[in-house]
Protein backbone atom coordinates (compact mmCIF):
# COMPACT_ATOMS: atom_id res chain seq x y z
CA UNK A 1 0.00 0.00 0.00
CA UNK A 2 0.79 3.27 -1.41
CA UNK A 3 2.37 5.95 1.75
CA UNK A 4 0.03 8.44 3.17
CA UNK A 5 1.57 11.01 2.12
CA UNK A 6 1.71 10.39 -1.31
CA UNK A 7 -2.22 9.38 -1.45
CA UNK A 8 -5.29 11.81 -2.04
CA UNK A 9 -8.30 12.43 0.12
CA UNK A 10 -11.25 10.44 -1.04
CA UNK A 11 -13.21 13.39 -1.20
CA UNK A 12 -14.96 15.88 -4.41
CA UNK A 13 -13.04 18.35 -3.90
CA UNK A 14 -9.54 16.14 -3.61
CA UNK A 15 -11.32 14.77 -7.31
CA UNK A 16 -11.58 17.80 -8.83
CA UNK A 17 -8.16 19.26 -7.63
CA UNK A 18 -6.70 16.32 -9.58
CA UNK A 19 -8.38 16.67 -12.49
CA UNK A 20 -8.40 20.71 -12.62
CA UNK A 21 -5.81 22.00 -10.26
CA UNK A 22 -3.09 21.59 -12.11
CA UNK A 23 -1.71 25.05 -14.01
CA UNK A 24 -2.74 24.77 -17.23
CA UNK A 25 -6.13 23.15 -17.21
CA UNK A 26 -8.30 25.99 -16.10
CA UNK A 27 -6.51 28.86 -18.56
CA UNK A 28 -7.10 26.11 -21.56
CA UNK A 29 -10.68 25.78 -20.95
CA UNK A 30 -11.03 29.37 -20.01
CA UNK A 31 -9.73 30.08 -23.75
CA UNK A 32 -11.76 27.51 -25.37
CA UNK A 33 -14.81 28.84 -23.68
CA UNK A 34 -17.75 28.18 -25.67
CA UNK A 35 -15.84 28.18 -29.26
CA UNK A 36 -14.20 25.59 -31.43
CA UNK A 37 -10.65 25.91 -31.42
CA UNK A 38 -7.36 24.36 -33.38
CA UNK A 39 -4.59 23.52 -31.50
CA UNK A 40 -2.26 25.81 -33.33
CA UNK A 41 -4.62 28.49 -31.81
CA UNK A 42 -4.46 27.61 -28.07
CA UNK A 43 -0.44 27.70 -28.69
CA UNK A 44 -0.59 31.17 -29.54
CA UNK A 45 -2.92 32.91 -27.00
CA UNK A 46 -1.19 30.43 -24.17
CA UNK A 47 2.38 32.25 -25.90
CA UNK A 48 4.51 30.12 -22.68
CA UNK A 49 3.27 26.36 -23.06
CA UNK A 50 4.93 24.22 -25.60
CA UNK A 51 3.58 22.34 -28.17
CA UNK A 52 4.54 19.09 -25.83
CA UNK A 53 2.99 20.49 -22.49
CA UNK A 54 0.37 21.83 -24.41
CA UNK A 55 -0.78 18.22 -26.12
CA UNK A 56 0.29 16.60 -22.83
CA UNK A 57 -2.81 18.71 -21.30
CA UNK A 58 -5.21 18.27 -24.22
CA UNK A 59 -4.84 14.41 -23.95
CA UNK A 60 -5.51 14.51 -20.44
CA UNK A 61 -8.31 16.93 -20.54
CA UNK A 62 -9.73 14.44 -23.30
CA UNK A 63 -9.35 11.84 -21.22
CA UNK A 64 -11.25 12.96 -18.32
CA UNK A 65 -14.18 14.23 -20.47
CA UNK A 66 -13.85 17.41 -20.71
CA UNK A 67 -12.77 18.69 -24.03
CA UNK A 68 -13.61 16.72 -27.39
CA UNK A 69 -10.95 16.25 -30.35
CA UNK A 70 -12.51 15.97 -33.41
CA UNK A 71 -9.49 15.37 -36.49
CA UNK A 72 -11.21 16.23 -40.15
CA UNK A 73 -9.85 13.73 -42.72
CA UNK A 74 -8.39 17.06 -44.68
CA UNK A 75 -4.85 18.05 -46.48
CA UNK A 76 -3.41 19.10 -44.50
CA UNK A 77 -5.10 17.32 -41.43
CA UNK A 78 -7.30 19.82 -39.39
CA UNK A 79 -8.13 19.10 -35.73
CA UNK A 80 -10.67 20.76 -33.45
CA UNK A 81 -10.66 21.30 -29.75
CA UNK A 82 -14.35 22.18 -28.14
CA UNK A 83 -15.58 22.02 -24.48
CA UNK A 84 -17.90 18.97 -23.36
CA UNK A 85 -20.10 20.04 -20.73
CA UNK A 86 -18.42 18.83 -18.22
CA UNK A 87 -15.33 21.06 -19.23
CA UNK A 88 -17.86 24.40 -19.62
CA UNK A 89 -18.86 23.80 -16.16
CA UNK A 90 -15.34 24.77 -15.26
CA UNK A 91 -15.97 28.03 -16.81
CA UNK A 92 -17.44 30.11 -13.82
CA UNK A 93 -14.97 28.31 -10.96
CA UNK A 94 -12.19 29.54 -13.40
CA UNK A 95 -13.52 32.67 -13.62
CA UNK A 96 -14.46 33.07 -9.71
CA UNK A 97 -10.76 32.20 -9.07
CA UNK A 98 -9.43 34.59 -11.57
CA UNK A 99 -11.51 37.07 -10.05
CA UNK A 100 -10.48 35.94 -6.78
CA UNK A 101 -6.51 36.17 -7.82
CA UNK A 102 -7.10 40.12 -9.06
CA UNK A 103 -8.32 41.01 -5.42
CA UNK A 104 -6.04 38.72 -3.29
CA UNK A 105 -2.76 37.81 -5.47
CA UNK A 106 -2.30 40.38 -7.47
CA UNK A 107 0.88 42.55 -8.32
CA UNK A 108 3.59 43.89 -10.79
CA UNK A 109 4.95 41.24 -12.60
CA UNK A 110 7.61 39.67 -11.15
CA UNK A 111 10.45 38.37 -12.91
CA UNK A 112 9.72 34.72 -13.32
CA UNK A 113 6.79 35.93 -15.05
CA UNK A 114 5.58 36.16 -18.84
CA UNK A 115 3.75 39.27 -19.23
CA UNK A 116 1.21 39.11 -22.32
CA UNK A 117 -1.28 41.57 -22.01
CA UNK A 118 -3.58 40.96 -24.78
CA UNK A 119 -4.05 37.38 -23.39
CA UNK A 120 -5.25 39.40 -19.83
CA UNK A 121 -6.82 42.03 -21.83
CA UNK A 122 -9.05 39.34 -23.35
CA UNK A 123 -10.17 37.96 -20.26
CA UNK A 124 -11.59 41.73 -19.79
CA UNK A 125 -15.35 39.38 -19.80
CA UNK A 126 -14.44 36.77 -17.39
CA UNK A 127 -12.85 39.56 -14.75
CA UNK A 128 -15.80 42.18 -15.29
CA UNK A 129 -18.27 39.40 -14.94
CA UNK A 130 -20.57 40.67 -11.96
CA UNK A 131 -19.95 44.56 -12.01
CA UNK A 132 -21.85 46.93 -11.10
CA UNK A 133 -22.90 49.78 -12.97
CA UNK A 134 -21.22 49.63 -16.29
CA UNK A 135 -22.28 51.80 -19.34
CA UNK A 136 -23.40 50.26 -22.55
CA UNK A 137 -21.49 51.11 -25.85
CA UNK A 138 -18.43 48.91 -27.55
CA UNK A 139 -14.67 49.14 -27.19
CA UNK A 140 -11.77 48.45 -28.33
CA UNK A 141 -8.22 47.67 -26.32
CA UNK A 142 -5.19 47.65 -28.09
CA UNK A 143 -1.36 46.62 -27.32
CA UNK A 144 0.90 48.57 -29.64
CA UNK A 145 4.68 48.15 -30.13
CA UNK A 146 3.78 43.92 -30.32
CA UNK A 147 5.61 42.19 -33.51
CA UNK A 148 4.60 40.99 -35.79
CA UNK A 149 1.24 43.59 -35.28
CA UNK A 150 -0.93 45.13 -32.76
CA UNK A 151 -3.07 42.86 -30.31
CA UNK A 152 -6.71 44.06 -30.01
CA UNK A 153 -9.76 43.30 -28.91
CA UNK A 154 -13.32 44.26 -29.25
CA UNK A 155 -16.20 44.05 -26.43
CA UNK A 156 -19.57 45.18 -26.53
CA UNK A 157 -21.00 46.45 -22.93
CA UNK A 158 -24.92 45.84 -22.66
CA UNK A 159 -26.85 44.81 -19.62
CA UNK A 160 -24.48 45.57 -17.40
CA UNK A 161 -22.18 42.05 -18.92
CA UNK A 162 -18.92 42.53 -20.95
CA UNK A 163 -19.14 40.30 -24.08
CA UNK A 164 -16.59 39.81 -27.16
CA UNK A 165 -17.62 40.86 -30.57
CA UNK A 166 -16.42 39.45 -33.38
CA UNK A 167 -13.76 41.02 -35.83
CA UNK A 168 -16.11 41.59 -38.50
CA UNK A 169 -18.20 43.71 -36.31
CA UNK A 170 -18.53 47.67 -36.97
CA UNK A 171 -15.09 49.37 -35.67
CA UNK A 172 -16.02 50.42 -31.62
CA UNK A 173 -17.16 54.13 -30.46
CA UNK A 174 -14.79 53.65 -27.87
CA UNK A 175 -10.76 52.81 -27.95
CA UNK A 176 -7.78 52.50 -25.38
CA UNK A 177 -4.13 52.41 -26.90
CA UNK A 178 -0.80 51.51 -25.19
CA UNK A 179 2.36 49.73 -25.17
CA UNK A 180 2.89 46.69 -23.12
CA UNK A 181 4.24 48.70 -20.16
CA UNK A 182 1.28 51.97 -20.28
CA UNK A 183 -1.07 48.38 -19.80
CA UNK A 184 0.89 46.77 -17.00
CA UNK A 185 1.11 50.37 -15.32
CA UNK A 186 -3.14 50.21 -15.73
CA UNK A 187 -3.94 46.96 -15.16
CA UNK A 188 -1.35 46.60 -12.65
CA UNK A 189 -2.30 47.12 -8.32
CA UNK A 190 -2.30 50.86 -8.61
CA UNK A 191 -4.42 51.61 -11.78
CA UNK A 192 -2.30 54.20 -13.21
CA UNK A 193 -3.91 54.81 -16.16
CA UNK A 194 -1.66 58.23 -17.60
CA UNK A 195 0.30 56.57 -20.05
CA UNK A 196 -3.16 55.24 -22.01
CA UNK A 197 -4.76 56.87 -24.89
CA UNK A 198 -8.22 57.11 -24.77
CA UNK A 199 -10.27 57.81 -27.82
CA UNK A 200 -14.41 58.33 -28.25
CA UNK A 201 -16.13 57.64 -25.09
CA UNK A 202 -13.71 58.01 -22.64
CA UNK A 203 -15.97 57.69 -19.31
CA UNK A 204 -16.94 54.59 -20.49
CA UNK A 205 -13.54 52.85 -21.39
CA UNK A 206 -12.37 54.90 -17.76
CA UNK A 207 -15.02 52.94 -16.06
CA UNK A 208 -14.41 49.56 -17.24
CA UNK A 209 -10.98 49.81 -16.54
CA UNK A 210 -12.10 50.91 -12.83
CA UNK A 211 -14.89 48.19 -12.62
CA UNK A 212 -12.16 45.41 -12.62
CA UNK A 213 -11.22 43.88 -9.31
CA UNK A 214 -9.41 45.63 -6.80
CA UNK A 215 -6.60 44.28 -5.35
CA UNK A 216 -6.43 44.20 -1.75
CA UNK A 217 -4.55 42.24 0.97
CA UNK A 218 -2.00 41.06 -1.97
CA UNK A 219 0.68 39.61 -0.50
CA UNK A 220 4.48 40.68 -1.19
CA UNK A 221 6.58 38.09 -3.21
CA UNK A 222 8.60 37.38 -0.25
CA UNK A 223 5.45 36.37 2.43
CA UNK A 224 4.58 34.00 0.00
CA UNK A 225 5.27 30.61 1.71
CA UNK A 226 8.43 28.63 -0.36
CA UNK A 227 9.44 32.16 -2.83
Amino acid sequence: MSSPRHRTQWTPLARALGAAGDHWTLPIALELGHERRRPVQLQERLAVISSGVLDRHLQQMVALGLLTRRRFHEVPPRVELQLTGAGRELLPIAGALARWGMRHMWSAPQAHEHVDVGALLALLPVLLEGAERLPEGTLEVTVEGLEPALVSHRFRIAQGRVRTLEAAARRPATSVTGDTSAWVAALGPERRCESLRFAGHEALARRVLQALPRPGGTPQPSAIPGA
